[in-house]
């Protein structure tokens, strides 16, 4: 056996032994051994490699497991007898990869226009939005409770949780959503879900049939819309202004199933629906006989006052489904999110999330759990707010003084802003002047479910300090003016 092209790779985290037995499958599968022929004895092998008589051990254990050797007691190692080499040589030198066959649902996911991921070159400075400042969030506390479950023999850990969530999470949330923001509920109402997305995947398998109409906000959630359309429902984008979605202009001939909206701070544009047409759209739901779903997900966040009632808490049909998020007021890559659904609903959706996930990881729960009822979250808002809010002001005292000609809907809450440009400038030129100037700012294009769209930009403030949010608006100011 001929071993003088065989290299081992000293630095790589792979063991030596699994790139041995990579090499000597490959030899295999090649036909370089035939039939029953013996492989070295591994202390010979390992001398002729350089590498201890263990990795030779190691890599014929592994190719024993797999069936390509065989062990014979007192004579050695050898390659199995009833292996087919011709066909595995076939299969494994095919030249032209099988061509899947995807369903009509998998054509409609490549096909799907996703948003870019907001992923920019390193800048100097990040205008990106959805994201957390790392150094508000209390990662101590967190990592005591963490450890609070970790360093037990606690059950929870050892079997799969509840489905529907981990129910002291559940109870807590039923509390803090009743006190905080209006809603209407139980515990038994709450699901837990692995982000706000899963919950409208599995809404939309569940209340749609091809071809149904979906109500959306134009500009608004690409995500949501997408996953709509998707599950095959027909899209009407409803117009948005600075006080939200604009109830007056849902087309007359309008029979849609579903409406998805943003009321407590419209995504992306601005804006908190009022009452009046609060109380407009769910009149109009109950006449056309629709389900409405309202993405809360940054309703914590205003900084003038007490969060604003959620729209569930005004529909005594329950006509409304909440969706709430941990993700913006804790932490992203925490993944955890909550829906709180009429009760007809329940038991269809958790039956759903069995056969998708089984549920959200139980650990993570508890410790949310333990940092809501301990009185951690609501002071981490109050912390959150007054920080958060301190950017903000900041950011539109820059905008004032640098890019008074722009236009945004000045409403103090979210963690974001949508800033329209003047109409002479094209969207991806502002885009690339500011990165020029080491300065990342991000298309609105994509979260306008018409065309053509106004030029505008979205500004994120929550990932930056002060003084950046400062620095890059001044850098932008300068990088509009060269464009002009």
């Amino acid at each position: 056996m001929n071993v003088d092209s065989w290299t081992f790779d000293r630095q790589s985290p792979t063991p030596l032994y699994l790139q041995l037995y990579h090499q000597l499958r490959e030899a295999i599968l090649h036909g370089a051994f035939g039939p029953q022929r013996r492989l070295p004895p591994s202390r010979q092998l390992a001398d002729e490699l350089g590498v201890a008589r263990i990795t030779v051990s190691q890599a014929y254990e592994q190719l024993v497991a797999e069936g390509f050797v065989v062990r014979r007691p007192g004579a050695g190692t050898f390659i199995a007898s009833q292996l087919p080499l011709a066909l595995i040589e076939e299969t494994h030198t095919a030249e032209t990869p099988f061509p899947p066959h995807f369903s009509s649902w998998g054509q409609r996911v490549m096909a799907t226009a996703v948003p870019p991921a907001n992923k920019p070159p390193k800048l100097e400075i990040d205008f990106g939005f959805g994201r957390s400042f790392p150094h508000i969030f209390p990662y101590d506390i967190w990592r005591k409770l963490l450890a609070r479950y970790l360093s037990t023999d606690d059950a929870m850990l050892s079997r799969y949780g509840s489905v529907a969530g981990f129910f002291p999470l559940r109870e807590a949330l039923a509390d803090y959503l009743t006190r905080w923001r209006g809603v209407v509920c139980t515990a038994e109402q709450v699901v837990i879900v692995n982000g706000a997305q899963q919950a409208l995947d599995i809404l939309a398998r569940l209340l749609l049939e091809p071809g149904d109409e979906v109500l959306v906000e134009t500009p608004g959630y690409a995500d949501a819309a997408a996953l709509f359309a998707l599950n095959g429902a027909v899209l009407t984008a409803v117009p948005v202004d600075d006080a939200g979605f604009a109830v007056d202009k849902i087309p007359a001939y309008s029979r849609a199933r579903l409406a998805f909206v943003t009321p407590s701070n419209q995504f992306p544009h601005g804006g908190t629906l009022p009452l009046e047409r609060r109380l407009a759209l769910l009149q109009w739901a109950r006449q056309h006989d629709t389900l409405l779903i309202e993405d809360d997900y940054d309703g914590e966040l205003r900084y003038d006052g007490r969060p604003l009632a959620a729209l569930q808490g005004l529909a005594a049909d329950e006509r409304v489904i909440y969706l709430g998020t941990f993700s913006k007021v804790l932490f992203p890559a925490l993944r955890l999110s909550y829906v709180v659904l009429p009760p007809e609903v329940i038991r269809p959706f958790v039956q759903a999330k069995q056969l998708i996930d089984r549920g959200a990881p139980t650990l993570t729960q508890a410790a949310v759990a333990d940092f809501m009822l301990e009185g951690h979250f609501e002071r981490h808002l109050r912390h959150l707010r007054q920080a958060y809010g301190k950017r903000r002001h900041t950011l539109v005292a820059a905008l004032q003084t640098h890019l008074p000609q722009v236009r945004y809907a000045n409403e103090p809450a979210g963690l974001h802003v949508m800033l329209y440009l003047p109409e002479e400038l094209a969207e991806t030129a502002v885009v690339q002047a500011a990165a020029e100037a080491g300065v990342g700012v991000y298309p609105a294009a994509p979260y306008f479910m018409t065309a053509p769209s106004p030029p505008a930009i979205l500004l994120g403030f929550s990932g930056l300090s002060e003084a950046e949010i400062a620095q890059g608006v001044a850098r932008l100011g300068d990088a509009l003016a060269g464009l002009e």
